[in-house]
């Protein structure tokens, strides 16, 4: 026999983590709708010089690339979406002139990448992505940092920090070392920072460049890196990185883009305490130009950040010579969902309709069908449960699925057409209640199991 286990990097997801899964993925797209955004979908399969092209991503990322190859096929001709933005770009500038810009879209769906499992890492993923396009607006940065905090607020995401910078920032301080030319290497080691450490970020940045390193001298690591690690707080580390590099013509258009996303998301509603500052944070990928994001849930920091992004104005640029700036971010969904069930945030239920109608030995099965069939005529999900048992057994099977009510319906209910109403958890029920109020029995009694559910 066929060993039924999945490959390294890979799971099945069952009812009690997809329910909740499905439930926060409802809530994203409702929140990505109501900022005006869109949905699109593209190919899990692209073309590998699309996911390949200069600027599409870094030397780590590409070296997780799976190949697809079709029997007969070219090897290297084709290669599973590694995220969602490069597919986006190919897909502005192929549909820009249906489309129009500026273009809000999302798009929700798996990704792949070939690296070590680990927890809340896997070989396939799903992110969760929006994007402005064809805009520079500050207004579209800081709409992004809103939207990731109205997201993971209406998901129920315990406490979260979203943490800001601008890389024009970095190509300001990294002009003043003398290293414009090497930035894509220095940042990609800086973006490692709080995984490998000041002493592994050092070591990488003073390797030679014939051995994979940015070839810096010790002094200029000392100054990154001293300049990352104090960076970090609220809006006092601009003005400390202002008097510092205010000269520098890029630093000093980051610093005010960054201000002025900050002013606008409080505006927009979002709490000082759950933005923070961080000069060192670069992003591993080479198309950001502009603000950078990183969430983390306080506590719960090494999971990771569990949605990131920022702004790309040279993305589009490998398929049309239109420019086409953007800003985005991505929330890692099955990320976020390991470590909500870590941390006892995930509210999970094996059910998807909260009433069971039991079918109740000697009674038509005709009878719990009607019932069902006005419930959801009404809006209210239940199910029949398929055959005649012991009625018990119906209801410790709808305790162990997560439903919320039982509708029980015996021989002498049928003949009096009135039903009874079981409160699974509690156990407590409702007896001789007429078919003319099964709708607003069921509504009233949700709405207490909701408030018992919400007090506790």
């Amino acid at each position: 026999m066929i060993d039924p286990r999945v490959a390294s990097g890979l799971r099945d997801l069952l009812p009690a983590v997809m329910i909740p899964r499905e439930r926060i993925l409802k809530s994203f797209r409702e929140t990505f709708a109501s900022f005006g955004f869109v949905p699109i979908e593209t190919p899990h399969i692209e073309r590998m010089e699309v996911l390949t092209g200069k600027g599409a991503g870094s030397d780590e990322v590409l070296r997780q690339i799976f190949d697809v190859t079709n029997k007969g096929g070219t090897p290297g001709e084709l290669a599973l979406r590694f995220d969602l933005t490069v597919p986006l770009a190919r897909f502005i500038a192929k549909h820009m002139d249906e489309v129009g810009v500026p273009f809000k879209r999302y798009a929700i769906g798996s990704v792949f990448r070939g690296e070590r499992p680990a927890k809340g890492r896997f070989r396939e993923f799903v992110q969760c992505d929006f994007d402005t396009i064809g805009v520079d607006s500050r207004l579209a940065d800081a709409e992004t940092a809103q939207i990731i905090y109205s997201a993971l607020t209406a998901a129920d995401v315990p406490p979260f920090t979203i943490t800001l910078n601008n890389r024009k920032i970095l190509d300001g301080m990294l002009e003043s070392v003398d290293l414009a030319g090497k930035s894509g290497l220095v940042l990609r080691s800086l973006d490692k920072l709080a995984k490998i450490g000041r002493d592994g970020v050092a070591a990488e940045l003073e390797r030679p460049a014939d051995v994979g390193g940015a070839g810096l001298t010790a002094d200029q690591t000392t100054r990154i890196l001293d300049f990352a690690e104090t960076g970090r707080g609220s809006g006092e580390v601009l003005d400390a990185a202002e008097a510092r590099l205010g000269a520098n013509e890029k630093a000093a258009q980051g610093i005010a883009d960054l201000r002025a996303v900050l002013d606008l998301l409080e505006a927009g509603g979002v709490p000082r305490e759950r933005t923070a500052i961080d000069l060192g944070l670069a992003r591993g990928l080479d198309y950001y130009t502009g603000v950078v994001f990183e969430t983390t849930v306080i506590g719960w920091e090494r999971f990771g950040s569990v949605a990131s992004g920022g702004r790309y104005d040279d993305l589009a640029s490998l398929f049309t010579a239109r420019r086409l700036p953007g800003v985005g971010a991505s929330i890692g969904l099955d990320r976020l969902l390991a470590l909500m069930e870590e941390a006892g945030a995930l509210k999970k239920s094996a059910a998807t309709a909260p009433v069971l109608i039991a079918n109740f030995p000697g009674v038509p099965s005709t009878v719990p069908v009607r019932l069902a069939g006005v419930l959801r005529k009404a809006g209210i999900g239940c199910e029949v449960y398929p055959e005649p048992l012991q009625v018990g057994k119906q209801m410790g099977y709808g305790s162990s699925h997560g439903h919320k009510l039982a509708v029980i319906v015996g021989p002498e209910e049928m003949k009096a057409e009135t039903f009874n109403l079981r409160d699974l958890e509690t156990r407590h029920e409702d007896k001789g209640l007429a078919w003319s109020v099964l709708e607003d029995s069921i509504r009233g009694a949700l709405e207490v199991i909701e408030q018992r559910g919400a007090s506790s």
